[in-house]
């Protein structure tokens, strides 16, 4: 393997570290060694292609790791990058907007060194506690989408099944107009308003404000919650009228389409690419340039810090949905008026 060696320093502190870093074509490796305590040492090893490309999107448009490497290390040697205590070592970078976008890496602590008041002792305890708090979120995601998909399939057979006395009777609907689903929200990817470069920029600003995108998102779907919360248990508890259930599928509706939405977020930059591909999009040479500039700011990496947030996020929208799709609810439509909704929460998911 080749290598490159720094000096680097740690943010705040006097601390200073000898880092190497050692790369193939397929894998990089760092070390770092406390240049007056040789005890304390870090490593990073086997960082693959596909781990780097997971981070960074402006990674995907190499094959190996070797310009990855290059461009880290150019990182390193203009003090582009925030080293942290606990070894986080956060490389920079600019975007058009003149705004600083940081890439953490956590370099692991190895060897016997432990000191009693360590400052990564704080860092690597945070970094474990997001780690347990996403995988429990993860969890209770899977749950629920599981017993979605129960109750959705459960729904789907319970014509041709036996029933006690006690269960609940299906509602026939005699001659009733089927209900029509709407939603006021539009998610970029099925956004067909505009020329392509205004749908463009518009998602350009929601990248910028990754928060307040996710902010708008979470406001939306506390409201949307809110009114389901405070509409349909109460309506759905005797025999709702046309009106009564055109709402309820209206405001689960308005849910799924904001769950495009959030899952949009990962996806800027396919929507265009793709938008471009199958309708055979032609650009001049400067729009060709301009174009591949917007994709390499949509492509960028999840701020990790709003990884949290975002799977917050993510398992209030489970929960919403599974809420409203419950047996004693859905036994109100035809199967024809839940045919789109039921595709829209296949899609969505």
């Amino acid at each position: 393997m080749s290598e490159k060696t720094f000096t680097i320093s740690e943010d705040g502190t006097n601390k200073q570290y000898n880092l190497v870093m050692s790369y193939n074509s397929s894998e990089i490796d760092f070390n770092l060694q406390n240049k007056d305590d040789p005890k304390e040492k870090y490593e990073l090893k086997g960082l693959t292609l596909p781990e780097l490309q997971k981070k960074n999107k402006v990674y995907k448009q190499f094959d190996d790791t070797l310009k990855i490497a290059d461009i880290i290390g150019n990182k390193l040697e203009k003090k582009n990058f925030v080293l942290n205590s606990g070894c986080v070592l956060s490389l920079k970078y600019i975007n058009e907007y003149d705004e600083d976008e940081y890439i953490p890496f956590v370099i692991k602590k190895v060897g016997t060194y432990s000191p009693s008041s360590s400052p990564s002792n704080s860092t690597e305890a945070e970094i474990n506690r997001l780690k347990s708090e996403n995988d429990r979120i993860r969890r209770e995601n899977l749950e629920l989408k599981a017993q979605i998909e129960k109750l959705t399939s459960g729904n789907s057979v319970s014509s041709s099944s036996k029933t006690t006395s006690t269960a609940p009777k299906k509602v026939e609907h005699k001659n009733e107009p089927e209900v029509e689903i709407v939603g006021s929200y539009t998610p970029p990817s099925l956004d067909k308003n505009g020329t392509i470069w205004e749908r463009i920029d518009h998602c350009l600003k929601l990248k910028k404000d990754m928060k307040k995108t996710l902010d708008e998102i979470l406001k939306r779907l506390n409201e949307s919650k809110k009114k389901i919360d405070n509409f349909v248990d109460k309506a759905f508890a005797n025999n709702p009228t046309i009106e009564d259930r055109k709402k309820a599928l209206s405001l689960i509706t308005e849910v799924l389409l904001l769950r495009q939405g959030f899952r949009d977020i990962d996806n800027y930059q396919e929507i265009f690419t793709k938008e471009v591909k199958e309708k055979g999009i032609k650009f001049n040479a400067q729009e060709k340039e301009k174009f591949d500039d917007s994709m390499i700011l949509l492509g960028k990496s999840f701020p990790y810090a709003l990884t949290p947030y975002h799977q917050q996020i993510d398992h209030l929208f489970i929960q919403v949905v599974h809420n409203f799709f419950k047996e004693k609810n859905l036994r109100f439509y035809k199967p024809n008026e839940l045919k789109e909704v039921n595709q829209l929460k296949s899609k969505v998911m």
